[in-house]
């Protein structure tokens, strides 16, 4: 188990130039709320579909986070690519994980997007399955009754010896685990969720490990109340913590000019 307790200012804009490598994890910090005047040139990113899927929500809070989350993930692929946004494409595993279509399949690029409320994470790396998810630790959450659901018996005992005041906390570090580990295996929500250990380290935080077999979880710390987890297929790799950038697309467009 390898622990990346970043606080939120580690988080870099990176330089411009950056490729795909099997040595590391990449992982992105999208902030999901952009200035008025950008949504339109960032739903133009998406494709036709994206933008059908975009027009079918009911509130235009969760249309813009949608149009941002995605259109991020188009313009940070184009970069490691180096192709132009509008180029990608993508299909679905059979239980809905997204991945490139055949004609960039041969970069071996993995990644996985998750958001919650106004953030979004993606992870990027190379030749190995990855899942990655973030939650927004909600205050007025049932979480007790989900873990009941949800947490194998050893999970569930291990969270209730938790001090009540870590328990909130708890229960969203162990969830994104498990949520992580269902999306790096890409067996959608019918696949058993893996068991992970929680435990109390001395400074009275709450650490999450696994032993999967044949997969490594890493803990995030995003910042601002949210908690989050990615795993990867095989042992562990290091992970470079990058913010996206409002400019990011622009400097997205001019690095595609050039190439």
């Amino acid at each position: 188990m390898s622990h990346h307790n970043l606080s939120n200012n580690a988080w870099a804009i990176p330089l411009v130039n950056f490729s795909l490598t099997e040595k590391a994890i990449d992982v992105w910090l999208i902030p999901l709320i952009q200035p008025e005047n950008s949504y339109a040139s960032l739903t133009d990113l998406l494709s036709s579909s994206e933008q059908e899927r975009a027009a079918r929500f009911k509130f235009d809070v969760h249309r813009r986070r949608f149009v941002v989350a995605h259109a991020a993930l188009r313009s940070i692929l184009a970069r490691y690519l180096k192709t132009s946004p509008a180029n990608l494409q993508f299909v679905d595993n059979v239980n809905g994980k997204p991945k490139l279509a055949a004609e960039h399949a041969e970069s071996g690029a993995r990644f996985n997007l998750s958001h919650s409320f106004d953030s979004a994470l993606l992870a990027v790396t190379q030749s190995r399955e990855i899942g990655i998810d973030v939650e927004l630790v909600k205050e007025d959450y049932a979480f007790d009754e989900v873990a009941v659901r949800f947490f194998t018996p050893r999970e569930l005992a291990a969270f209730r010896a938790l001090p009540v005041h870590l328990q909130r906390q708890g229960f969203f570090k162990c969830w994104t685990s498990k949520e992580a580990f269902l999306k790096a295996k890409g067996t959608g929500l019918s696949g058993k969720l893996d068991e992970v250990e929680i435990t109390l380290s001395g400074e009275q935080r709450v650490l999450i490990d696994a032993s999967v077999p044949g997969w490594t979880l890493s803990e995030l710390s995003p910042g601002n109340n949210y908690e989050a987890a990615v795993v990867i297929e095989g042992g562990s790799l290091p992970i470079n913590c990058y913010r996206k950038g409002v400019n990011a697309d622009e400097l997205a467009r001019r690095a595609t000019d050039k190439a």
